[in-house]
C-alpha cells in the first residue's frame, strides 16, 4: 500500500503527528535521523535541527507529503515505517 499524508496533526521540535490515507494517526520522532543526516556542515537537514524552523513544516497537498521552505521533503512511506501508530480511524 502507498501511504499518503492527509494532515499534519501536530508539529513539535523533531516530532510530527500525521494522519495518513489509511486512517492511521502516526507519531514520527525524527531527532536521531536528523542528527544522522546533518553530519555534513553543508547539509540542509541541519536547518531542521532548529526547533523554531522544524515546526514550520507544511503539507504539500500535491504530493501528500511534508516539506519545509528549504526544499526538504520526506517520503510518506518512509515516515509511516519510522512512526508509531497512535490511533486507527476509519479511512
Amino acid at each position: 500500500m502507498i501511504h499518503l499524508i492527509k494532515e499534519i496533526r501536530e508539529a513539535v521540535p523533531f516530532c510530527l503527528i500525521l494522519l495518513f490515507n489509511t486512517g492511521e494517526v502516526v507519531r514520527v520522532d525524527l531527532e536521531s535521523r536528523l542528527r544522522e543526516w546533518s553530519v555534513s556542515p553543508d547539509s540542509k537537514f541541519r536547518e531542521l535541527l532548529n526547533p523554531d524552523y522544524f515546526v514550520k513544516v507544511r503539507l504539500n497537498s500535491e504530493f501528500d507529503s511534508v516539506e519545509w521552505d528549504n526544499g526538504i521533503d520526506l517520503c510518506p512511506d518512509v515516515l509511516y515505517e519510522m512512526g508509531e501508530c497512535l490511533l486507527q480511524m476509519a479511512a
